[in-house]
């Protein structure tokens, strides 16, 4: 409902604080007011407004500089521009078409604009044709006595005269005109004219002409120029109007009516013809932007404004489930029908009846009663569908309850004076949604379980598989070859029912597109796609060469509440679900009234301004960007780039993307606002590339941006090979170094593998002879062995023979004591054999004492077990060994040796005497055990002192002595034997042994 002119202005200050408050007082236009109050502008004084040629909007303020960029306003001030002295800034003069805007400040600063970006002029460097002379402004009126054209040639307006002056200040002509402060100047395609007393003049050629304007009453306007862009504006009536020159005439073109300018005290204007957008700027309001609706909105008359189905009715309006009809001017009052129904279905039969439903109930409202009765039928389940096949049979499609399943009934003529009934036709796995017809007997059947193919007389149903677990919201079908399906939850889709190929079309950054309701295409080859949150527009052509792989994106243009809808929620699941009449206008149902346009006199507000890196800021520090090429310390910490593109339509339409290329790469990224940040880069060259979708051809626009992050000085090339060179000498040096420890080392190596190998040898030469020993030893172990055991072996005989002898001669007393003094001295001697083997064995075992012994002592322990024998046999033993000797020889081994020279003096000797003596000189202990007894052959005696004489050996075998083993013993000991011997006369038996010495 359209708001009061005092409510609007009640709003207007109300919502002041709001960024982004849109009026709707006027049905016509949006409006939107930016001020102080909302941190946009710093001050609500706007002065003056133009565009520069890279889409750039400027405000002139009181309290600085501001470039708007359709989305963000940006602040110039002596913050942040160097050499500005006052934050007022006045009018701007030069022109726009060769990128020359100049501004003054209070204090003369003069603003040079170029490339979008401001910078003050140094006084001294001036240009004389800029220097202002006079600047004065008498109420909302501006007076410069120098206007410029678009070449940069300009009109002197002084001393009463108007001088014409090429850019460099050369006169071309002059002439007489008086003029005064109510005087207006202004420019209309780089003629100059004045209004002056109620009358217009132009001045062309140093001549004055009279001018006209078509539509201008004679008092009560106001005019308004902005000369920099060569606009004029007059305002009366409430109504602001632009002055255009068409055929050497000057008309005026409506650019917004029913606005009270005086009351919202504006001062100036701008109006971008290319966006159709009119600026206005308020001494004490701020800047008022004014876009005209692109769409109309149609409430109606139905109580809660939420409209469904609808129809045509004639070429330029519509019919609705309300009965209401709706054409560009609005509703009618009168309704064609007022029967309630649910509102998703609407058809007009070949008949001219009207169809539509409420729950289980069909409705069919007669035109031959101008629909004011109807016929209804009943079904068992919900309806959720009405379609009139192109033989005009009328189908319904029902949701079977508490199942996923469907049925489609069709309507019979039983009998011609009968009322017609629905029949089942056939059962569907499926509750039908939407239904369309190109050719008989194929039914395309949208479902909430996908898209259908159903054979109609065959009863037969394809499903399109790549289209399925979806609920599909609508079918669009211009040519066989391109059916277009929306669906509530994956978007939209083409499928060729020749190729069988499905497309699935890409959504857009908000994901509004997921849930496409329905599809209208219009005269130009653009389709509309109703959504829940606006509506969009898209090429056909650009869809298609998507499918067919032509091209890699689609472009979307996206329409909300700015553009003219009371809400962005369209309403579908309906059918129709859209409209496009007779008069090419499209029809959209929304849950606030409906949406009625005309998309050829849709202005496009297309992004396809240049890309722009506005600037950076390094560490908190703003830094300008030169020739797209941004140079940063090494040891920088943070840098934010500001990316910008002029646009003034739907900020969703704005879609840029950047990607870093360099040491370190990135991946195209949307942009997020109008800023990225990096932190830390590693030296290099990278670039930073922006591009963004331009328009319907889906091609891109692209910026680079150059960033140079300068080595450290130890990440020059310089500082490298200098490493690199420390590092070969250094290596070679090491090696030199190594080259020769290792030398050094191969001597060293060579003198101890020489004393290895002299010890190796030494060893191998002792093993050899340790080897020989051992063989020598074995040898004499082996004849020891065999000599005793045949020493064994004659005693246990002798034993064996004597018990036989005693047990036979029991009797005889002399005998037995005979043979018991036998058996005795067998069973000793056979004692004494096992007595020297065991010490033998443990000899071998080595388990002995190093601690030096008395000689004497081991004689005396040997004699002990012996005095008794010998004492029987009335033989005397004398110890006379020198109690200082002591030996560290091997105990064991010497105490079997001399246990055995005793047994065998004793066993020789009877009635006689057996002497030990010992003799020692220098390192050599001589043992000497001398007998009286029987004495030993002389060749025994040359036998065991020559034992390389092996011609008695086998006598020597049966001597049952001891001898055999003391000569083994003492090669162990390292000693030797000599044996002095004379039968009957007694044995002397000399023993030498080197001295150890106890370490």
């Amino acid at each position: 409902m359209p708001f009061s002119k005092p409510l609007y202005l009640f709003f207007a200050v109300l919502f002041s604080i709001s960024p982004l408050f849109s009026q709707q007082e006027n049905k016509d236009y949006d409006i939107i007011w930016h001020s102080a109050d909302d941190n946009s502008l710093p001050q609500n004084s706007v002065k003056s407004i133009i565009k520069d040629k890279y889409g750039f909007l400027w405000l002139s303020t009181e309290n600085g500089l501001v470039r708007y960029d359709g989305n963000k306003f940006k602040v110039f001030n002596i913050e942040n521009l160097k050499g500005l002295r006052t934050n007022r800034i006045s009018y701007f003069k030069g022109t726009t078409f060769t990128d020359s805007i100049y501004v003054f400040s209070d204090f003369s600063d003069l603003i040079l604009i170029k490339k979008n970006r401001p910078l003050v002029i140094p006084e001294n460097k001036i240009p004389e044709s800029f220097r202002l002379t006079n600047h004065l402004h008498k109420g909302k009126r501006v007076y410069i006595p120098k206007i410029y054209k678009k070449d940069n040639s300009y009109f002197s307006l002084k001393n009463g005269t108007v001088v014409a002056y090429t850019k460099n200040n050369k006169q071309l002509w002059k002439v007489d005109y008086d003029s005064d402060d109510n005087t207006v100047f202004f420019l209309l395609d780089d003629v100059l004219y004045s209004y002056k007393d109620g009358k217009f003049v132009r001045f062309v050629n140093g001549k004055i002409y009279f001018a006209s304007i078509e539509g201008l009453p004679t008092k009560g306007f106001t005019i308004f120029p902005n000369t920099v862009s060569q606009q004029t504006f007059i305002t009366f009536d409430n109504a602001v109007y632009l002055l255009e020159k068409s055929q050497e005439k000057l008309t005026l073109r409506v650019l917004l009516k029913d606005f009270d300018i005086a009351k919202n005290n504006i001062i100036s204007y701008y109006y971008d013809s290319q966006n159709d957008i009119l600026y206005m700027g308020s001494s004490t309001n701020g800047l008022l932007i004014v876009k005209k609706k692109k769409f109309n909105s149609i409430i109606g008359n139905n109580k809660n404004g939420v409209y469904y189905a609808q129809i045509p009715h004639g070429t330029d309006s519509f019919l609705t489930t309300s009965g209401e009809i709706f054409s560009n001017e609005g509703v009618q009052k009168k309704r064609v029908f007022t029967k309630d129904n649910d509102n998703y279905i609407l058809l007009k039969d070949k008949n001219g009846d009207l169809w539509t439903k409420e729950d289980n109930k069909i409705y069919r409202l007669n035109k031959n009663t101008n629909f004011t009765t109807s016929d209804t039928w009943f079904f068992e389940d919900r309806v959720i569908l009405i379609f009139e096949t192109r033989a005009g049979e009328i189908l319904a499609g029902t949701a079977m309850t508490g199942a996923p399943d469907g049925k489609l009934y069709q309507l019979k003529h039983s009998e011609p004076s009968k009322r017609p009934s629905f029949k089942l036709s056939m059962l569907l796995p499926f509750n039908p949604t939407y239904m369309l017809e190109i050719e008989d007997n194929i039914l395309w059947t949208g479902s909430h379980l996908g898209f259908h193919k159903i054979y109609y007389k065959e009863k037969k149903i394809e499903n399109i598989r790549q289209i399925s677990n979806t609920y599909v919201r609508s079918i669009y079908i211009e040519n066989p070859a391109e059916i277009w399906v929306t669906t509530y939850e994956k978007g939209f889709f083409l499928y060729n029912q020749f190729t069988k190929k499905t497309t699935h079309f890409p959504i857009d950054k908000n994901r509004y597109l997921l849930s496409s309701h329905c599809i209208i295409e219009d005269q130009s080859g653009y389709l509309w796609v109703s959504t829940n949150k606006g509506l969009f527009q898209a090429s056909k052509k650009n869809l298609l060469n998507y499918s067919q792989g032509k091209t890699d994106n689609v472009y979307y243009q996206y329409y909300d509440k700015s553009d003219g809808f009371y809400t962005n929620e369209f309403n579908g699941g309906c059918q129709p679900c859209g409209l496009k009449l007779g008069n090419n206008a499209l029809s959209f149902p929304s849950m606030r009234g409906n949406i009625l346009f005309f998309p050829e006199k849709i202005k496009l507000l297309l992004p396809d301004n240049e890309i722009y890196f506005q600037e950076a800021e390094v560490d908190n520090r703003t830094q300008e960007i030169n020739n797209d090429t941004l140079s940063l310390k090494n040891d920088f910490g943070r840098v934010r780039l500001f990316i910008n593109s002029p646009y003034y339509g739907n900020p969703n339409n704005l879609n840029i993307e950047i990607r870093l290329q360099g040491p370190i790469s990135q991946k195209w990224t949307p942009l997020k606002g109008d800023e990225i940040s990096y932190t830390s880069l590693p030296h290099g060259t990278y670039y930073l590339t922006a591009r963004k979708l331009t328009g319907f051809d889906s091609g891109y626009k692209y910026k680079t941006l150059i960033i140079i992050v300068p080595p450290a000085f130890y990440q020059t090339i310089w500082f490298t090979i200098l490493m690199l060179l420390c590092g070969i000498t250094f290596i070679f040096y090491t090696i030199k170094m190594r080259i020769r420890y290792i030398r050094r080392k191969n001597v060293l190596l060579e003198k101890k593998i020489a004393e290895q190998t002299f010890q190796l040898r030494h060893t191998i030469s002792t093993l050899r002879n340790t080897k020989e020993k051992l063989s020598e030893e074995i040898i004499n172990h082996k004849k020891l062995i065999r000599t005793i055991t045949h020493d064994i072996k004659s005693p246990l005989r002798f034993l064996a023979l004597t018990g036989k002898h005693a047990y036979q001669n029991s009797n005889n007393i002399e005998t037995v004591e005979e043979d018991l003094k036998s058996i005795y001295t067998s069973s000793f001697q056979l004692y004494h054999f096992v007595d020297n083997l065991l010490e033998y064995t443990k000899a071998n075992k080595q388990e002995n004492s190093s601690e030096p012994y008395s000689l004497r002592s081991l004689a005396k322990e040997k004699v002990q077990i012996f005095l008794n024998i010998a004492s029987s046999q009335k033989t005397e033993i004398v110890n006379k060994i020198d109690p200082g000797i002591l030996l560290s020889t091997n105990k064991l081994l010497l105490s079997i040796i001399i246990h055995n020279l005793l047994d065998n003096a004793i066993k020789n000797t009877f009635n006689g005497r057996i002497i030990f003596t010992s003799a020692k000189k220098e390192d050599t202990i001589f043992i000497r055990i001398k007998d009286t007894g029987k004495g030993m052959s002389s060749e025994l005696v040359d036998f065991y002192n020559n034992p390389k004489n092996a011609k008695t050996q086998e006598n020597i075998k049966k001597t049952g002595m001891g001898l055999p083993m003391i000569a083994e013993l003492l090669i162990i000991l390292n000693g030797s034997m000599h044996i002095e011997s004379e039968l009957l006369q007694g044995t002397e038996i000399t023993i030498s042994l080197q001295e150890e010495k106890s370490s």
